[in-house]
């Protein structure tokens, strides 16, 4: 059976990404060759950090500072690709071939440097040498769902945990409340966390699957819940790069990480969603959160996070009592399908009070049972492969 290499390219030069193209053709008696292609380095770490990558490429240009860094952050994945700098000599000032850049590109986890036009040669002869038959098969990886928003009390975090509560049954599932000022997660589920984040930063390092497991407080549903940081100076600790990791640890160590947010589209957001399957878009049916609905929407649509892994949640915060903005008024107004609505139910009130989710009863409570379900339903889905 012909094995599978799984490639990343790290370039804006379609150019670039065609010459690979024309040698993953070439090749495919060798090897299947699945290329992948970012221009951002941030979406780039995180491919990287959510799914085995075997070969990674980047371009080198004058600004071998950031490759340095970039080296840097992926040397701390489970599975380190090995990373190929790929330049134009006339592309570099100075001597290229005695330039310290190179030295330290090599001490920062550079494997080798190739030439542009690139060599069919040469790249057959890396992947031999760096490659060689016998390379360990890609470990398989869980789901990670992101819920996030534009403001607070649209209820958010209740659809998160009871989405988490209905997977439950029959897959072992983390809530992981990236919250981090003002995380309510542990509240809602009446856990004890005795350990929250801030121990997942300090630990993060060990790049050990088992870390979340060793610091969650373990719902009555079986739910782990690795709770936001208890105060504001131990919440600074989690930058994008230290909740990149923890959520690549969760990806590992459970079928499906479920994470909530803070509303606020920052760098650390930012990072959960370029590492989640899915982000569902929680609001209400008030006119203001939906007109803040419509530009975080904007927003993402611009920072590159493709629609395929949107999906829009109608939360009835509240009972309707005369005229009120329908799913389909909301639809019109975000210019987007609403693909969830969640019917107002008074058990919510009441879990929220007694740490009970009502998702643990979910087929007992009608309407927003099936809603919730329906949520769920979205983790039952493969993860995406690029062909």
């Amino acid at each position: 059976m012909t094995r599978t290499i799984q490639a990343l390219l790290l370039s804006r030069d379609p150019g670039l990404e065609a010459e690979l193209s024309a040698f993953a053709d070439e090749y495919a008696d060798e090897a299947r060759i699945v290329l992948r292609v970012e221009d951002d380095d941030r979406r780039a770490l995180a491919r990287v950090l959510e799914r085995r990558i075997d070969l990674m490429f980047v371009e080198l240009d004058d600004d071998a500072a950031s490759v340095a860094r970039l080296a840097a952050e992926i040397r701390r994945a489970d599975h380190p690709p090995v990373l190929v700098a790929v330049y134009r000599p006339q592309g570099l000032s100075g001597d290229e071939a005695f330039s310290p850049r190179f030295v330290d590109l090599l001490r920062a986890g550079v494997r080798d440097f190739l030439t542009r036009p690139l060599s069919t040669t040469e790249l057959d002869a890396l992947i031999r040498r760096e490659l060689p038959e016998g390379a360990p098969a890609q470990q398989s990886v869980g789901r990670v769902l992101s819920f996030v928003g534009s403001k607070g009390g649209v209820g958010k975090s209740t659809v998160a945990v009871n989405t988490a509560v209905s997977l439950a049954k029959g897959r072992s599932v983390c809530v992981v409340d990236a919250s981090l000022q003002h995380g309510v997660v542990a509240d809602l589920a009446r856990v004890d966390a005795t350990s929250t984040l801030a121990d997942a930063a300090r630990e993060v390092d060990r790049r050990d699957p088992d870390l979340l497991r060793s610091l969650a407080a373990v719902h009555s549903s079986g739910v782990h819940v690795l709770a936001a940081p208890a105060n504001a100076s131990d919440a600074a600790a989690g930058d994008e790069g230290i909740m990149s990791r923890i959520i690549a640890c969760a990806r590992r160590a459970y079928d499906v990480g479920v994470v909530d947010t803070f509303p606020l589209l920052d760098s650390v957001t930012l990072a959960i969603l370029d590492m989640s399957d899915v982000a569902f878009v929680v609001l209400n049916d008030s006119a203001p959160t939906v007109k803040g609905t419509a530009e975080l929407l904007g927003v993402l649509d611009r920072v590159g996070l493709a629609r395929q892994r949107c999906r829009i949640v109608l939360n009835r915060t509240h009972r309707v009592r005369g005229p009120a903005l329908s799913a389909a008024d909301v639809a019109t107004r975000l210019d987007r399908t609403v693909d969830h609505v969640v019917p107002f139910s008074n058990a919510v009130l009441t879990a929220a009070n007694t740490g009970k989710p009502p998702a643990a009863g979910v087929g007992r409570i009608g309407r927003w049972g099936r809603a919730i379900a329906g949520i769920a339903s979205v983790a039952e889905v493969a993860p995406e492969v690029d062909a």
